[in-house]
């Protein structure tokens, strides 16, 4: 819209047509912009017949303020910041073009300042490698496009990769890793695939259906973690004591959209955690990150996990 409004000050009449050519959109993206400028920014914008091209009743008419506030910097410097994990590699690079043009117009409005957001602010998460970005690539065209999938997949405790065929329904990144949320054709349930653990992949021509109601950052946000049960399995009641820094934890973050979190003393030094979880094996591994402020109420599964690790530990360290 700010380039709009330059080639209308500057004369000559533009049109549609000739703003999608110089503007590399088309010519309906002109026109929404441009009812955009008159409806809502309250713009003199007029179409001279005679000259087939737009004008503006008056002289000097500005253009509105892009106010970025620090909400708006934040959400800039984190996109930008997110792109590092995939910097040097093709994909990287198209991300970046596409970056700078959407920033270019508030940089020449706003004095950015990334070197002092760079002062500012960080993130710190795992890089994908090259060959991880070319495959997200891959899987993200077959989700968009509902292509089925064939590829070589090999789970952390398997000995060797097996093949697979599944319809691919949502790419999803959890604590910086990403996911495959897809179909499995053969078990007839939904799974989950790391993509480190994914090989030899191939888009087949082949089209599916995507289930009805099905949505993948509901079925991610449901979970303790990446890991579901198995379709028509039950879920687990995990009731957890915390004390110490892990209860004063506890009461800042939420780890489950089921989560309850009750006061077992009158100053918050000791809580009770309660979720739903379909699996135990990430929940499991976020109870050992505790240590001794950590004690598994129920389930008696959990508690019984949580021994077998514990006994295996002190095996190990006195081997």
């Amino acid at each position: 819209m700010h380039e709009i409004h330059r080639a209308i000050r500057a004369g000559g009449h533009p049109n549609c047509r000739s703003l999608a050519e110089q503007l590399e959109v088309t010519p309906k993206t002109i026109q929404r912009d441009i009812t955009f400028m008159r409806d809502e920014f309250r713009l003199p914008l007029v179409y001279d017949e005679r000259e087939h091209g737009y004008r503006y009743e008056g002289d000097e008419v500005d253009f509105p303020d892009f106010e970025v506030g620090a909400e708006e910097l934040a959400a800039l410097f984190l996109a930008r910041n997110a792109m590092e994990s995939i910097r040097g590699t093709s994909f990287g690079e198209k991300m970046r073009e596409v970056f700078v043009r959407l920033t270019r117009t508030i940089g020449e409005r706003v004095n950015l300042g990334w070197a002092e957001l760079d002062e500012a602010f960080s993130r710190k998460g795992p890089e994908m490698k090259t060959r991880e970005v070319k495959m997200f690539g891959q899987l993200a065209d077959a989700v968009v496009r509902r292509r089925v999938l064939r590829f070589h997949y090999r789970k952390l405790r398997a000995g060797r990769a097996e093949a697979r065929t599944v319809h691919p329904l949502h790419l999803g990144e959890v604590e910086g890793a990403w996911y495959l949320i897809a179909h499995d054709r053969l078990r007839g349930e939904l799974r989950t695939f790391a993509l480190p653990r994914i090989t030899r992949v191939r888009v087949a021509e082949e089209s599916f259906e995507r289930p009805a109601g099905f949505d993948g950052r509901e079925h991610l946000r449901q979970r303790f973690g990446v890991w579901g049960a198995p379709e028509g399995g039950r879920p687990f009641t995990v009731r957890v004591e915390l004390r110490d820094y892990a209860a004063r934890l506890a009461q800042e973050r939420r780890w489950h959209p089921s989560q309850e979190l009750r006061w077992l003393d009158g100053s918050g030094e000791r809580v009770e955690v309660r979720f739903e979880a379909g699996a135990l094996e990430e929940v499991l591994r976020w109870v050992l990150s505790f240590g001794s402020r950590a004690r598994v109420i129920e389930p008696r599964e959990l508690r019984e996990k949580v021994a077998a690790e514990l006994q295996a530990m002190l095996r190990d360290q006195d081997a």
